[in-house]
């Protein structure tokens, strides 16, 4: 359609116009024209002094200079710029993740599975106490707490405190007058 004529005016479409018609960007059409300068699609920014390879056989030369048995990309970087190589970490963490050059990770959490087996109830008495705190309304006093100590066997409540403050010291409180009153 570029190429033809407009029968009012006698010149050619212009590629403003034509292309909302056909619901392209104009970028699109200019790089598919015969004799663009752009070349085959590739990796867009300025073209690196050191190729991807090149880059990967000096981070393969880093790792095995390394004593330990992995090294993150941050440690890799550095070395590379100690060595007179800087590049980007952001490139770095590229190639060694695809080509598998990346240390070891511990998956989860670093103690174990913080979630419990879905049972808290124990096998006897004073083995797994647990507190509990709420808040009530007093004409006298105001707003005050209850702490309420709990055994996890008995699953009920042992002993409590109300106290008009809410710290941690008043909840270990409750836990420690039931075990003052508790026999044995």
């Amino acid at each position: 359609m570029k190429q033809e004529r407009s029968p009012g005016t006698g010149r050619r479409y212009p590629l403003t116009m034509i292309c909302p018609i056909y619901r392209l960007a104009r970028s699109s059409v200019y790089a598919t024209l015969p004799g663009s300068s752009r070349g085959p699609t590739g990796k867009r920014g300025p073209k690196t002094r050191v190729s991807d390879a090149e880059l990967v056989e000096e981070i393969r030369a880093v790792l095995a200079a390394c004593p330990f048995h992995g090294e993150g990309y941050r440690k890799v970087r550095a070395r590379l710029a100690h060595r007179g190589r800087a590049v980007s970490g952001k490139r770095v963490l590229r190639l060694m993740r695809a080509h598998g050059l990346l240390a070891p990770r511990r998956l989860g959490p670093p103690n174990g599975n913080p979630a419990h087996d879905g049972t808290i109830i124990t096998d006897r008495p004073d083995v797994m106490w647990g507190t509990d705190a709420t808040r009530f309304y007093t004409e006298q006093d105001g707003w005050c707490w209850f702490f309420g100590a709990i055994d996890h066997h008995l699953k009920g409540e042992e002993g409590g405190k109300a106290h008009r403050r809410a710290t941690r010291a008043w909840k270990l409180e409750a836990v420690a007058r039931r075990q003052r009153t508790r026999p044995g």
